[in-house]
């Protein structure tokens, strides 16, 4: 229960998660003897498995009833059940779906299956090249159309247990369904197939009906119906999946693509899954004219890279302006729908991070973005968080550099997009090392690698645009590896981490394997083997100290452990990737400010400490700072016409500031006191007494400059000045507002603030 999220939409009863998570002390103990029946009993309530189908466009202007994809809506008893099914059923599936399917399958990651289908494809816009082809299918209405008894079927042929078969048989064909249309459901009826898009335990169970199709098809090309795609059949690569995403790789010939077709048929008549031949592209090059010609005449489109595929560019040469053009218009289009919301800067921070550096790092973890492409990014991410706008740029009040610094080093916490990129695909790097066991790893070793060594490689006119960007990361990836040697089989002697001096054909040099006789190549175990050979009296010294590493290696060859690799970040070793300590290390640093956390704390209100951050930096459009640009205006205070409007005179010395200042203090209960200077307001905010803990103070601190700022805008822009009593009014307000979900840990304080 309580690790469904917040948020969703509720099922037909009405009852979301967010109310039994907060009246489970009173409905708790039922819900759980409710779930506990289902399970002994291996019935289910009509009632828990009433669904209503909400549809939602799949396109623009949507018109078509196939234009819209049938959304469930399950009760929330009914989540729990198929949630606690989903767990047991993910933690197998690893062990049974074969490496074809990266879909909902821990530890497996969509972006292998684009990387790997880019290499296959590479080549493909070349001419003189051998016939190939590539069948992207399209399966009709596939989560609506699976068979349920063909699920079954499947689960009893990887012997699942049959309770656990039977408690799936009941979540999938007892549901009852309402359609809902305008907000008002209408209907009630049952279903005789399908898989519900919304329940927790259908992803799973459609990967389970599509390793049929991947034993299928890998049969049709043992039996040779069809034939090999170039560079896939030493690894046995015939398709890859995700979900209902299919991609199969062939010789190009109509005879296979005829076996692809029977074979796509036997499985429709099992599955109910069919292949919808109009919306399926064939891909082929290397042909001669009898054989396009026949292709041209196979009943499926023809198709011309590059594609869209899983919602990243498919191509086979490097990313160009209309291929990342796609992902800039998604920024815009977010951009464009938040302008007209008059959202704070605070607001368009969040969404900057939550919402576009999302849809940026499912790039970015694929590919190596170009930098015009990166600099555009930024550029609207920039234009957004000061104008609220991409298309006017009233001019930033901060460099971009400084607010991509973490907050403690003075920035707002975002990422240059250039740095988070390589940390993002250094990922990929760690992949051809982790031993994940992937079709793209296994297809970079096979074909790259080749028992060489990753850091030795050099790329050739033929390979992909992708690996040779991730050849030119070596520099960089290299200080985090590092090799653990145990029989030495694996381990590079000359280029791999795998001794305290780091790698040691950088210490030795291109002389080192002449003169200490050890070939290039060389693994641990092979150099250690012939250490007692002797070498030249003239050796550097450099080439000394390795011949002493050799003779101190000892090795056992019943060691049965093979050589692992570790990622070392910051002197810590880790065995996952650790993203956000790489990008640590990776970025540039800026000094800690000392002045970060009155700024940034837990509770503070975002908008005020936005504020706050843009006083400190001394960035707040002052009118002696506006002059000093050379803007015609009076340098005087909006507020009190007597100095110039400096940062420290408008929000700290300025009469009216003096007097807002000692009646919040006088409320907080302490000595009135003038601030002459920034450094002391920030001095002050730290200062800790029983009677007004730091994180009051900084609340107080952060509102009042707040409001300040707010009566000194509204001076200016609508000639309106607020009386004092209703400025401190504003600003306790603004206090109390920010403490409340403080009240439980300083009670004595702000109940005073309350009160009043």
């Amino acid at each position: 229960m309580f690790s469904l999220p917040r948020n969703k939409t509720s099922g037909p009863d009405g009852y979301s998660a967010e109310f039994f998570k907060s009246c489970w002390s009173v409905v708790g103990p039922e819900v759980i003897e409710a779930v506990r029946e289902f399970f002994s009993s291996g019935q289910m309530l009509n009632q828990w498995n009433a669904t209503t189908i909400v549809l939602i466009p799949k396109i623009p202007n949507a018109s078509a009833t196939s234009d819209f994809r049938p959304i469930s809506l399950c009760n929330t008893i009914y989540k729990v059940i198929s949630k606690l099914l989903a767990g047991r059923l993910q933690a197998l599936l690893p062990s049974v779906i074969s490496n074809s399917q990266s879909a909902f399958i821990p530890g497996r990651l969509l972006a292998e299956n684009v990387l790997l289908a880019t290499e296959l494809v590479n080549g493909y816009g070349r001419k003189n090249v051998g016939p190939r082809g590539m069948l992207k299918v399209d399966l009709r209405k596939a989560f609506d159309s699976v068979n349920w008894n063909f699920i079954i079927a499947t689960m009893r042929a990887l012997n699942f247990p049959e309770k656990f078969i039977g408690w799936i048989n009941q979540c999938i064909s007892t549901p009852q369904f309402s359609v809902s249309v305008n907000g008002h459901a209408s209907g009630y009826f049952k279903s005789s197939k399908g898989l519900r898009q919304g329940d927790p335990i259908s992803p799973y169970l459609f990967v389970l009906a599509m390793e049929v199709f991947s034993k299928l098809m890998h049969s049709s090309f043992a039996a040779g119906f069809i034939k090999h795609h170039p560079k896939t059949k030493e690894l046995d690569i015939t398709h890859l999946m995700f979900a209902d995403d299919v991609m199969v790789f062939f010789d190009g010939s109509s005879m296979s693509l005829q076996g692809i077709s029977d074979t796509m048929d036997l499985f429709a008549s099992w599955s109910g899954l069919v292949m919808n031949c109009e919306k399926t592209q064939v891909f082929t090059a290397g042909l001669d004219p009898a054989e396009s010609s026949a292709i041209a005449n196979s009943g499926f489109s023809i198709g011309s890279l590059p594609i869209r595929y899983l919602g990243l560019p498919l191509m086979s040469r490097k990313l160009r302006i209309s291929e990342y053009s796609s992902l800039i218009e998604k920024m815009v289009k977010r951009f464009n729908s938040w302008a007209a919301s008059f959202l704070s800067y605070a607001g368009r921070l969040l969404l900057i991070k939550s919402v576009i550096y999302g849809l940026v790092n499912f790039w970015s973890s694929a590919f190596i973005l170009p930098k015009a492409c990166l600099k555009k990014m930024e550029s609207l991410c920039a234009r957004f968080l000061w104008s609220g706008s991409i298309d006017s740029f009233r001019g930033a009040k901060v460099a971009w550099s400084q607010v991509c610094y973490p907050k403690e080093e003075g920035g707002l916490g975002l990422r240059r997009l250039d740095a988070w990129n390589s940390t993002l695909c250094l990922k990929l790097v760690w992949l051809l090392f982790s031993g994940s066991g992937s079709l793209w790893v296994a297809w970079h070793h096979h074909h790259h690698i080749k028992g060489s060594s990753f850091w030795s490689l050099k790329a050739s006119a033929t390979d992909s645009w992708n690996w040779k960007s991730l050849l030119l990361l070596r520099p960089l990836a290299e200080q985090f590896l590092v090799c653990n040697v145990r029989n030495g089989k694996t381990a590079s002697f000359w280029f791999d981490n795998w001794h305290q001096l780091g790698p040691l054909f950088k210490l030795a040099g291109d002389v080192g394997p002449t003169q200490l006789r050890i070939p290039l190549l060389s693994t641990v175990a092979e150099a250690s083997a012939r250490h007692s050979l002797r070498i030249p009296r003239l050796s550097s010294p450099h080439v000394l100290a390795i011949h002493g590493i050799l003779s101190s290696i000892h090795l056992s060859d019943f060691d049965l452990d093979n050589d692992s690799y570790r990622l070392q970040v910051q002197g810590i070793k880790y065995q996952h990737f650790p993203t956000a300590m790489s990008w640590d290390c990776i970025r540039l640093k800026a000094p800690v400010k000392d002045w970060s956390s009155s700024v940034w704390f837990k509770g503070a209100t975002p908008k005020h400490a936005f504020n706050m951050w843009l006083a400190q930096l001394d960035r707040l459009p002052t009118r002696d700072r506006l002059a000093s640009w050379g803007m015609q205006i009076p340098p005087s205070c909006c507020l009190c016409s007597l100095f110039s409007e400096s940062r420290d005179h408008l929000l700290l010395r300025c009469e009216f500031s003096e007097q807002v200042w000692f009646h919040v203090l006088t409320r907080l209960h302490l000595s009135p006191c003038i601030f002459y200077t920034w450094s002391s307001l920030i001095a002050w905010t730290k200062l800790k007494t029983d009677s007004a803990p730091p994180i009051l103070r900084k609340l107080v601190a952060q509102a009042t400059v707040y409001h300040i700022w707010k009566q000194r805008n509204n001076v200016l822009h609508n000639q309106g000045l607020t009386g004092l009593n209703a400025a401190v009014a504003v600003a306790v307000a603004g206090v109390c507002g920010s403490g409340r979900l403080r009240l439980q840990a300083l009670p004595s304080v702000l109940n005073d603030w309350f009160s009043v």
